[in-house]
């Protein structure tokens, strides 16, 4: 007897049916290491704020290496503190890092700060990443009408 490629997933849908969920085994995952935690009811202008213990923490995790903890002190320092200067050295990281958004957004602002370089660069860099319609970017800075 020969079992089709559909008749396989068919037949395990079929089993978990008749045995309903209440039986299949569920362990919960612990959050990624990089999520964030936040002080439970603090907020500047409706903006969750990051303990200073939590903050140190994701530039501890940046620095060794996860864009995502960069990108998350950008988005703090930008968003909460309004320190646009520091903030701006770690989107660079995360973006060096490989975070398609924080390439996307150093592009956005090379195109802001009439600096097609830099914006080619990092548009480049954010295609490569799998940033969606970065082709399109890419090919407006390269070919400016």
């Amino acid at each position: 007897m020969r079992i089709t490629p559909i008749a396989l997933p068919l037949a395990l849908l079929a089993v978990l049916a008749s045995t309903g969920c209440k039986q299949i085994p569920y362990v919960p995952l612990p959050a990624p290491p990089t999520g964030i935690h936040y002080e439970p009811g603090a907020n500047s202008a409706g903006i969750p704020r990051m303990s200073e213990a939590e903050l140190l923490r994701q530039k501890h995790l940046a620095q060794g290496g996860d864009k995502r903890a960069a990108f998350n002190v950008y988005q703090h320092l930008r968003s909460v503190e309004n320190d646009d200067a520091q903030a701006r050295d770690w989107l660079i990281l995360a973006a060096d890092l490989g975070h398609a958004s924080a390439q996307f957004n150093l592009a956005q602002i090379g195109i802001y700060e009439h600096d097609s370089a830099s914006a080619l660069y990092w548009a480049k860099r954010a295609k490569a990443s799998g940033y969606p319609h970065e082709a399109e970017l890419v090919q407006s800075l390269e070919n400016p009408d």
